[in-house]
């Protein structure tokens, strides 16, 4: 399995050893309202998460990645792809630490799970789905080329759908982002 540096993160596959990290941020009561409204997970709904999270990685080869800030070596969240509930759709997944918040994180992680999705996985469309009021998570999914394509339902709540195709020229939207210069990112 893989693992992607970018300028300031580390993002690797989770494992077992992260399941305390990983239920501080479904426990944390700011981070769950801003994407479903239910509750946090309690401790054998994180432990059936990660188990989730750790098996997409070996039977489709991608997943969700533990979010490392390289210059603390902390985690700061997740963020990768998984199946969309009940559509077949590939779903681009971010979620953070309010302290991380704010700080282009979220933007970076994705922007390299983009890159992976369409050169090294051979994806050719990645969505995002956003509750409608969570604008700045929105605007991730803006800042990375996705565009808005409907109000769709999912995760017990309206949310806003965007897609992105794959580029076919170097010079569409997601490799104008500096993070797709070699020398900054890296796929290990």
């Amino acid at each position: 399995m893989k693992h992607i540096v970018t300028p300031r993160l580390l993002m690797r596959p989770f494992s077992e050893s992260d399941l305390g990290d990983l239920h501080t941020l479904y426990t944390n009561p700011i981070v769950m309202n801003h994407i479903s409204p239910f509750r946090g997970l309690d401790a054998e709904e994180t432990k059936a998460s990660l188990e989730r999270m750790m098996s997409n990685f070996e039977s489709s080869g991608y997943g969700e990645f533990a979010v490392i800030e390289r210059k603390e070596k902390r985690f700061i969240g997740r963020c990768g792809l998984q199946l969309l509930e009940n559509t077949g759709l590939i779903e681009l997944d971010y979620l953070f630490l309010p302290d991380w918040w704010h700080k282009g994180y979220a933007t970076e992680s994705a922007m390299a799970i983009l890159r992976s999705a369409f050169n090294d996985w051979g994806l050719e469309t990645v969505v995002g789905v956003v509750r409608q009021d969570n604008k700045a998570s929105a605007r991730v999914l803006e800042k990375i080329g996705m565009s808005f394509k409907s109000h769709v339902f999912y995760y017990n709540c309206d949310m806003l759908l965007y897609s992105l195709e794959k580029p076919t020229h170097t010079s569409d939207s997601i490799f104008r982002n500096s993070y797709q210069n070699s020398e900054r990112l890296q796929v290990c």
